[in-house]
């Protein structure tokens, strides 16, 4: 594939999250849906990520600005997306019978209100202007490539090493990961897996390049690690509530049950389904 059109799908996956970000935003605006909430949440993630594979073609004043609003709007999200997810879980998990998780659901009921007035107030004050204009002095800058046989090459190897750099990590933490102990080694995994699917995807839009099975693998994993996160998630959020002695050991026995499966699951996925590093071509 020529640089010029390679820059030209680039050029127009940057146009595509940006303006996907943006419907998004306006659906929070308008519904406050929770799977909106989620999905606006992974639009900025892979913002950030396409800005930042394509940094060394950006100007760099639009590429800082860009990547610093896509991760505050992350972050902004974060605490109503663990409120929700916390939530179903616990309805999930409350014994049959038995009033504890309940009193859980309500008070995090009473929060999100709160919670999702913050993010209101933060969506409005998202300056879409400023950075629109920032997302197209990006873009324009992907077009200012030299058209030339050697800047294929070079395109090609800032691909396969972006590649070979993001995968170093998951091959490093993965034989740690089903320890029990390992909790941190699996949070940096999980990051990890995120970053390397996310420049997949981008990469196989760009070369035109079938990169399903390697994406729906890694997605296995992120659900399972993502979970194990959300667990971990809960307790701290748990434990800043005003709960009875029996809730709180509800509370410790539901997520202690759920970790030891989420790592049994992960375990049996390291073995029947391990990964190895791959490269999506046209």
């Amino acid at each position: 594939m020529e640089p010029n059109e390679i820059m030209g799908r680039s050029r127009e996956v940057i146009r595509a999250q940006w303006h996907e970000l943006l419907r998004l935003r306006s659906e929070v605006l308008k519904t406050s849906d929770p799977e909106a909430i989620h999905d606006l949440r992974v639009a900025s993630r892979r913002l950030r990520a396409a800005v930042g594979l394509f940094e060394p073609w950006i100007p760099s004043k639009s590429a800082v600005l860009l990547k610093k609003r896509s991760r505050k709007l992350t972050r902004l999200l974060g605490g109503l997306r663990n409120i929700d997810e916390a939530i179903l879980f616990f309805q999930a998990h409350t014994p049959t019978g038995s009033g504890g998780g309940y009193q859980i659901c309500r008070i995090l009921s009473e929060i999100r209100p709160g919670e999702l007035a913050r993010i209101e107030k933060g969506l409005k004050a998202f300056d879409v202007r400023q950075l629109d204009r920032k997302v197209r002095k990006a873009t324009a800058g992907l077009g200012k490539v030299p058209i030339t046989g050697s800047e294929g090459g070079r395109l090609s190897a800032y691909f396969s090493d972006s590649g070979i750099r993001l995968f170093q990590p998951i091959h490093d933490l993965l034989p740690l990961a089903t320890t029990l102990e390992q909790r941190v080694s699996r949070h940096l995994l999980r990051i990890a897996i995120k970053k390397w699917r996310y420049f997949l995807e981008i990469v196989a839009q760009v070369l035109g390049a079938d990169a399903a099975p390697i994406l729906e693998q890694l997605k296995e994993y992120q659900t399972t690690l993502g979970r194990m996160n959300d667990v971990a998630v809960f307790g701290g959020v748990c434990s800043n509530l005003d709960l009875s002695r029996h809730e709180r050991r509800f509370v410790e026995a539901a997520l202690q049950a759920e970790d030891v499966l989420l790592l049994q699951k992960l375990a049996e996925l390291i073995e029947q389904k391990p990964l190895t590093y791959t490269f999506p071509l046209a």
